[in-house]
């Protein structure tokens, strides 16, 4: 092949690139839903203390809003769990963060897990990270990946600790289980 038909085929292939749909040519987040997914299945299979089951459930996300924050509130945020309507709920730092039932700390803020273990002491808050060895850290719940599966793991007695109780079904679908 000659160097100009070359160059020809190669401008065409990137023209025709470039003029696709951003939809096309970007990368398409398929994990946000699954935890989106997860995160609202976690408020059915745990139980809270009788003074969390009044007024809003909220399920909180600390950090990105994009991905699992937006799916949240698309997908969920008015649906119902038992009586209470979800309300999902966006913080930015640690120190906006006041209550929720579930607090989901997106990977740019797991740095922040340290203060929000001490925030969330004594709260019946649900601690939902994303890093290895977070379970050891004061997270409940963590996601992990498994290969190309999405898949979490579950600390009863980080649970145990924020008078939550989870049911037997969520403890048989995690990855793994730390007493």
């Amino acid at each position: 092949m000659s160097k100009k038909l070359y160059i020809v085929i190669t401008a065409l292939i990137l023209c025709s690139w470039s003029m696709m749909p951003p939809e096309v040519t970007q990368m398409k987040d398929t994990r946000s839903p699954v935890k989106a997914l997860y995160l609202y299945n976690f408020a059915t299979l745990i139980d809270w203390p009788s003074d969390y089951r009044k007024g809003e459930f909220v399920i909180a996300v600390l950090g990105d809003k994009e991905g699992v924050y937006e799916n949240l509130k698309s997908k969920y945020e008015g649906k119902a769990i038992g009586s209470q309507e979800i309300v999902v709920r966006s913080f930015s730092s640690v120190t906006q963060f006041d209550k929720a039932h579930i607090l989901y700390v997106t990977p740019s803020e797991s740095s922040s897990i340290s203060s929000l273990s001490t925030k969330v002491k004594g709260k019946s808050t649900l601690l939902v990270t994303e890093k290895d060895g977070y379970l050891n850290k004061g997270a409940a719940i963590n996601f992990v990946l498994s290969g190309t599966s999405q898949k979490f793991e579950i600390s009863k007695s980080n649970a145990e600790k924020h008078k939550l109780v989870i049911a037997d079904r969520l403890l048989k679908l995690a990855s793994k289980v730390v007493e």
